[in-house]
């Protein structure tokens, strides 16, 4: 049985745990660069998203190789997709909300941040967003002004796809919005003045955002969708089947908890609170909280490190303290200084897909000196900036160090399959359900900017 043992060495003090999940994130990134310089690109959808991990690092040392490495991807990528036929006038020829979108909003969002003065990933978002307002005379038309809707699940630069079942909005329609909010990047923060040439990129994240966030305050049950004349709160045979060919990891959708999850795969929390801020619309944070209300439910379980990420979020956009005594209960009784070893069991196969947030049915199952894991270094990190415990937060930069370093002797980069949980990728900045809360991007970045 492949069974990975990794012993967690602990560091004096914070910079020097740093210090050392740094240069190890570094020779990650170097054997990237060897391995897959010169290398093609390749028909999947998502092959550029396991560099994401790499922002920290990035950030930290501004290695000039790495980003010449991620600017001549972003450009190979662009020129083979188009080339290929699969991308036409900036976008996919057809794709669905959720995985089409992954390589504009997670790959070019996050070279947005790591090379701002380079305009080239700004042109092509915004030659991907222009087509989400209907603002191209190249492509049909994707979205409904008048109902405020989106045609399809499917869409692209050959127009939408009509079949039965194909009409509803998922939470994964938001994506689009964070789409359009990068596309208007260079003048935000702060809404751009009227006349402005991005101004409708704003409009369209208001206007549909706020669909949505109507829709999660106006019932008791969170919507599953929303349909061309109102919302839906229950599958019928012909939209499920179309929703779940496509979302083979979404949970059943029955609790008011997966429900909620089904909304922070797709960084809701993140959008409805950057929109309040921006508009100053109170039904984007009450959003935002409804959806917080239900996933602190989940803090005590190790694999929940995203809804610790999604209450840092709350904490930075709000700078408002209602669910710190929900992260500081989960992670009262731990003691992640005490932990000697973490293992990693590849044999381990699920059936299913589980309940709850941060999980996948391929996801890894992980031991603490030979017991069920019950530590997870996002949460443990979020308890820490809470009470500004460095000593706390040395010793879960640690733990997620040694989390990392397994992944690495365990699993592949991440380039054949961005969304999956057996990767270093997914280790370092999470799985596909997990969207960005990761060992480096939500336990070291924040920790370098203690």
């Amino acid at each position: 049985m492949p069974i990975y043992s990794q012993p967690v060495v602990h560091s004096p003090d914070l910079p020097t745990a740093c210090e050392r999940f740094v240069a190890d994130v570094g020779d990650w990134v170097r054997d990237c660069i060897r391995r897959y310089a010169d290398a093609p690109p390749t028909n999947v959808h998502d092959q550029a998203t396991y560099t994401t991990s790499w922002e920290p690092y990035l950030l930290a040392t501004g290695d000039p190789e790495a980003l010449g490495y991620l600017a001549k991807l972003r450009n190979e990528i662009c020129v083979h997709y188009t080339q290929t036929g699969q991308w036409r006038h900036g976008y996919w020829t057809m794709h669905e909300a959720h995985h089409g979108t992954e390589h504009f909003e997670l790959f070019l969002g996050f070279l947005q941040r790591v090379l701002p003065d380079d305009p080239e990933t700004t042109r092509q978002l915004q030659d991907a967003a222009e087509h989400v307002g209907n603002w191209s005379a190249e492509v049909s038309d994707w979205f409904n002004w008048e109902r405020r809707r989106f045609h399809s699940l499917f869409f692209g630069a050959d127009g939408v796809r009509a079949e039965s079942g194909m009409e509803i909005n998922s939470p994964d329609h938001l994506r689009l919005v964070n789409i359009c909010l990068l596309a208007a990047g260079a003048e935000l923060p702060g809404f751009p003045k009227p006349g402005s040439s991005i101004e409708h990129y704003i409009d369209l994240a208001i206007l549909y955002a706020g669909e949505w966030a109507d829709a999660i305050l106006a019932e008791e049950r969170l919507p599953l969708a929303l349909t061309p004349t109102g919302t839906l709160y229950d599958f019928d045979g012909a939209n499920e089947a179309v929703y779940r060919s496509f979302m083979g990891e979404v949970s059943g959708l029955e609790s008011p908890v997966d429900r909620a999850e089904n909304f922070l795969g797709s960084d809701a929390i993140n959008t409805f609170l950057r929109l309040w801020k921006e508009s100053g619309q109170m039904r984007f944070r009450q959003a935002a909280e409804r959806l917080l209300d239900l996933l602190v439910t989940q803090l005590d379980d190790p694999d929940a490190g995203a809804a610790a990420d999604a209450v840092r979020a709350y904490r930075r956009w709000t700078a408002d303290s209602r669910y710190d005594a929900a992260v500081l209960k989960a992670v009262a009784t731990l003691e992640p200084s005490a932990v000697r070893e973490l293992t990693l069991d590849t044999d381990f196969r699920l059936d299913h897909r589980p309940s709850g947030v941060g999980k996948r049915s391929d996801m890894p199952r992980w031991l603490e000196d030979g017991a069920p894991r019950r530590h997870n270094p996002i949460t443990l990190l979020v308890a820490a900036e809470i009470r500004r415990d460095e000593k706390l937060a040395t010793a879960t930069v640690d733990l997620a160090r040694a989390y990392f370093l397994l992944a690495r002797r365990a699993f592949p980069d991440g380039r054949e399959h961005g969304c999956a949980a057996r990767t270093v990728s997914a280790i370092a900045r999470g799985h596909g359900r997990e969207n960005h809360a990761g060992m480096t991007t939500a336990v070291l970045a924040p920790a370098l900017r203690w």
